[in-house]
């Protein structure tokens, strides 16, 4: 990790510096995207909630190492374009896919199959997220929503589907602000 760390570390570390005032996840939450991506051998990733790119760029370079995309959706059109600066920035621009929108209205018109979703955005629309995406993730693909432990109660009807439905396997991950992670069955 320290290698790929070394790599993007001038624009991560300056990230992490406004990452309470961008929501951004922590570094850690960014190396178990990293790390889940590799160890799935992604290909195609659907980010919701883009921000100043800070997430993304943990996406991206996973994406790097396994030849695949991303597609990331950001609301705010300012914060896009300075995910894009980012992106730019670190070299990571040519794998990633940013539009600009409402995550509802994107979401449909996308006929990829995802091997990995990552949930970032508004938290009570987790699951119109999430039921909107399920068609399109693969057997065996992942779902990593987050903060899940800190805005829990913003999100229980996502929390209550994705514990009990019989086509996914889901677990609480006590990472930062919390994940829940959950496995798409065959």
């Amino acid at each position: 990790m320290s290698e790929f760390y070394g790599k993007y570390e001038q624009t991560l570390k300056r990230l992490e510096k406004t990452a309470k005032q961008y929501t951004n996840i922590a570094p850690e939450n960014g190396q178990f995207l990293y790390i889940l991506i590799q160890s799935i051998q992604a290909q195609n990733v659907l980010e919701i909630g883009t921000s100043n790119g800070y997430s993304t760029i943990w996406l991206a370079a996973a994406l790097k190492e396994t030849g695949g995309r991303l597609i990331t959706i950001e609301y705010d059109p300012d914060r896009a374009k300075e995910a894009q600066s980012n992106l730019n920035e670190v070299g990571l621009d040519d794998l990633v896919e940013i539009r600009v929108g409402n995550a509802l209205d994107e979401i449909p018109k996308y006929n990829t199959t995802f091997d990995l979703v990552f949930l970032d955005a508004e938290k009570g629309e987790y699951l119109r997220y999430l039921e909107l995406v399920l068609p399109n993730l693969r057997p065996g693909g992942l779902v990593v929503a987050d903060d899940t432990v800190t805005m829990r109660d913003e999100m229980l009807d996502y929390v209550d589907f994705v514990f009990n439905t019989p086509i996914l396997n889901s677990v609480d991950i006590p990472l930062d602000d919390g994940i829940i992670l959950s496995y798409k069955t065959g």
